[in-house]
């Protein structure tokens, strides 16, 4: 085998001889440089190593995975959403607002349509073939020197004089008949004259004046109107009346009577309450 061997009889061994490193009094072991020798490293010196990835630094200068942003809440929800809901609410209650006042105008609009819907009481003349059977009166004109049916809208009308208020049956009684004793029918038209010489309601001639008396009802001026179309030796035709109640002013306007006979139904002309025309219409 190789290595050391005794041999007999012999002091001092035989070494056999090595061709491996050998170790030379007073010197170091010999080692073979593989760099280039030493160098002055400086305290606190860590050599720069460049790694594969270098994270980000964050705002704080800390080097960490990137994170996601802070977002800012308000009442507990995003700040995006929080906006996005006023928004809808604010819309939301400036619709409300339109609606409800587009709404509040059409019903306004539609009570003011209703209101005026409401037929007003008829202050128009009737036609000449219009008779207001409803409130017509069928009783026939008594005798002058008889007592008069027709309601009386004054309390205590005068009977005799050429003063006061006699019967007046205007307002109450308008564009009602009233039946002659011949049965003509005469319609009643409160606060209306027909003067003499103004046109007659049908355009033919002008309304002239038959005769006048002092009446102190409506129906007693009707029946001076009947009597008047059945003498025979009377020139005309009696049309129409107008009698005013108000004595007073009849007379001291220059009249002698306050019942006038008419040849003709003349034009609507206003007047005052206590005078009225009743004309045969039909």
């Amino acid at each position: 085998m190789d290595g050391l061997e005794v041999v007999p009889g012999s002091e001092m061994a035989s070494v056999k001889s090595y061709s491996g490193p050998q170790v030379v009094p007073e010197t170091e072991k010999e080692v073979k440089p593989t760099r280039g020798g030493l160098h002055y490293v400086e305290p606190n010196y860590i050599p720069q190593v460049k790694p594969d990835y270098v994270p980000p630094l964050e705002k704080n200068n800390k080097v960490g995975p990137p994170q996601g942003r802070d977002h800012k809440r308000i009442c507990g929800v995003r700040s995006t959403i929080f906006w996005l809901l006023l928004v809808i609410a604010i819309l939301v209650v400036i619709i409300a607002g339109v609606g409800g006042g587009i709404g509040g105008y059409f019903l306004n609009k539609n009570s003011r349509n209703s209101d005026s819907s409401t037929p007003a009481s008829t202050n128009s003349i009737l036609s000449p073939k219009t008779t207001a059977s409803s409130v017509s009166t069928t009783s026939s004109i008594p005798d002058p020197t008889t007592t008069s049916t027709v309601s009386e809208t004054s309390s205590g009308p005068v009977t005799s004089g050429t003063s006061g208020i006699a019967s007046n049956p205007c307002p109450g009684q308008n564009l009602t008949t009233i039946t002659g004793s011949n049965g003509a029918i005469f319609t009643l038209l409160c606060a209306v004259d027909w003067p003499s010489g103004d046109g007659a309601a049908n355009g033919k001639g002008k309304v002239g004046d038959l005769d006048l008396s002092t009446e102190y009802t409506l129906p007693s001026c009707i029946s001076q109107c009947v009597d008047w179309n059945a003498d025979s030796s009377k020139a005309g035709t009696c049309k129409g009346v107008v009698y005013s109640a108000n004595l007073t002013a009849a007379y001291d306007g220059g009249q002698e009577g306050n019942c006038f006979l008419k040849d003709r139904v003349g034009k609507y002309f206003p007047n005052a309450d206590t005078s009225m025309a009743a004309g045969l219409l039909g």
